[in-house]
């Protein structure tokens, strides 16, 4: 919802999403099978920089949703850095009951460096796409690509249950604060745990209640949608290009210089 807030206001909303697609994707498969930190670093340089150049995105919106997923990439990233290493040389090591040595060594640093950096590039390749691309355009536009539409229409119809949950969390949670139900921390357990056990069964209810509105509008099981007007760009694929040469210039210039 906060992607999708970015998406409707960027200045590339307007723009052909298949373009935006496969820019997005060259440059993320890119920074994926190119073993390089450098590659990754420069991804997440570049796309983050387009993103607030191009789309008009805020840089502190886009330094606030890479926050998200760094988190859980910080606690990964540990588990490859930090482990147990025997014998072995280390650059740092604690031994643990007097028999387990942990420690980090050379060979795990470079590793979690490679995953984060690489991880880090991928992500600010997507968040390219998702900040300047509705939903509604990206579906249309697998449609144009000839992607299974039962795999479009299930894509719409997840996007639609996410706002229904959503609301349905929202408005259970605002009746229990009026009840005093988050006064202590007790409480605020016990009603954590009715609102998950509530919320999912009113959202059932909710869905019927969905399809049996688009059935009494005659759904036969297809979403028929208007393709939209959309200015060309076809100008994103010399850039993707662009992107994908330079990136490939600095693995192969790693290479050269790191062992």
């Amino acid at each position: 919802m906060g992607t999708d807030r970015c998406a409707y206001l960027s200045r590339l909303r307007l723009v052909d999403p298949i373009p935006k697609l496969w820019f997005s994707l060259t440059a993320l498969l890119v920074c994926v099978f190119a073993e390089s930190v450098a590659v990754g670093l420069f991804t997440l340089a570049v796309l983050s920089g387009l993103n607030v150049a191009l789309g008009g995105q805020r840089v502190r919106d886009v330094v606030h949703f890479l926050k998200v997923p760094l988190a859980f990439l910080v606690v990964g990233c540990l588990t490859i850095l930090i482990r147990p290493i025997g014998e072995a040389e280390a650059l740092w090591a604690l031994r643990l009951f007097g028999r387990f040595r942990w420690g980090i060594t050379a060979y795990y640093l470079r590793l979690a460096l490679l995953v984060l950096c690489k991880a880090l590039g991928a992500i600010s390749a997507m968040y390219f796409l998702s900040m300047n691309t509705p939903i509604t355009d990206l579906t249309m536009a697998l449609e144009r690509l000839h992607v299974p539409k039962l795999l479009v229409e299930l894509m719409e119809l997840i996007y639609r249950f996410i706002f229904l949950l959503s609301g349905e969390a929202g408005r259970i949670r605002v009746a229990q604060e009026s009840r005093l139900g988050y006064q202590n921390f007790r409480q605020s357990i016990r009603s954590l745990g009715e609102l998950a056990s509530a919320v999912f069964l009113r959202s059932l209810h909710r869905g019927n209640r969905v399809y049996a509105a688009l059935e009494s509008r005659g759904y036969t099981g297809s979403l028929t949608t208007l393709p939209g007007q959309y200015a060309p760009g076809a100008w994103f694929y010399p850039m993707a290009a662009g992107v994908a040469a330079c990136q490939i210039l600095i693995f192969f210039a790693e290479r050269s210089v790191l062992p």
